[in-house]
């Protein structure tokens, strides 16, 4: 028989991008936080590695993305980058595992960039949370990471975002009785809003991002977000990437992918709601 659960804390999901090696010692940390218009960076550790470059492509709005961490952004140097994206109770087969696999098996060099987190108010207290202390309220909001960082090569590591969806879309746990995961494309972009469910709590998960010339690229992932905070979030962090890296080549060597990404759409309207799926 399934086993039920009370909250959906005992499954979830699990997305990030991993950094395989350190950071040079030299690189500095910022200990202002960023705005658009003066994002703080970290020093950059070789004359090819320009760190405020990076930062300028970051989507800071408190509004959209929350409170930034100390220290706001992190760079990094001449480190490989994977990506993944892991479930906990449910076990995917067919053409989704074999997506989720090339997902986590992904690893590309990266020339350097810059990390940032930040901390979305979690939603109005209940009179369950009403005395809930500053730490918890911080626990309980929405976690946003993202990633500017350039390869040393032209490649377009998003993409796989838009086909993740298709292939999986509602997976049913054979552990647990009624929970479900639900893969939802978010419309016009390179990236899947993840929801989980055991009948009673749920949970999502936002994840993916957009390249510009197949050398610069962006990450995100966003716990805890509707849909719509989606849309807006990336949206506008796909938009502020082209507009930063659109006339950069950057020190990618090998040719640029023909295959047009849909995020090269969305990043022409200002308007994420308005973009077609």
């Amino acid at each position: 028989m399934k086993r039920q659960v009370r909250r959906a804390a005992a499954l979830g999901a699990v997305a990030g991008m991993l950094l395989v090696g350190c950071a040079s010692d030299d690189a500095s940390e910022p200990t202002e936080t960023p705005t658009d218009d003066d994002a703080a960076t970290a020093s950059p550790v070789a004359p090819e590695v320009d760190f405020d470059r990076y930062a300028e492509a970051l989507v800071t709005d408190r509004d959209l993305m929350g409170v930034a961490n100390d220290p706001p952004v992190e760079g990094f140097v001449d480190d490989p980058v994977t990506m993944y994206l892991t479930l906990s109770e449910f076990e995917p087969t067919g053409e989704c595992a074999e997506l989720l696999d090339e997902l986590n098996s992904f690893t590309a060099p990266a020339v350097g960039g810059v990390a940032a987190k930040f901390n979305r108010a979690p939603a109005a207290p209940t009179d369950d949370t009403a005395t809930a202390s500053p730490t918890d309220d911080a626990q309980n909001g929405a976690a946003v990471q993202t990633l500017i960082f350039e390869t040393t090569e032209r490649i377009e590591p998003m993409a796989i975002y838009r086909d993740i969806p298709n292939a999986c879309e509602t997976l049913s746990s054979d552990e647990v009785e009624g929970a479900e995961a639900t893969f939802t494309k978010v419309p016009g972009l390179d990236a899947l809003h993840l929801e989980i469910s055991d009948g009673e709590e749920v949970e999502t998960l936002a994840v993916g991002g957009s390249s510009v010339n197949a050398t610069f690229h962006f990450y995100m992932t966003a716990e805890q977000v509707s849909m719509e905070e989606a849309q807006q979030m990336f949206g506008a962090q796909a938009e502020k990437l082209q507009e930063t890296f659109k006339d950069q080549d950057g020190n990618a060597t090998s040719p640029a992918p023909t295959e047009p990404t849909e995020t090269s759409e969305a990043t022409q309207s200002s308007s994420p709601e308005t973009d077609a799926s």
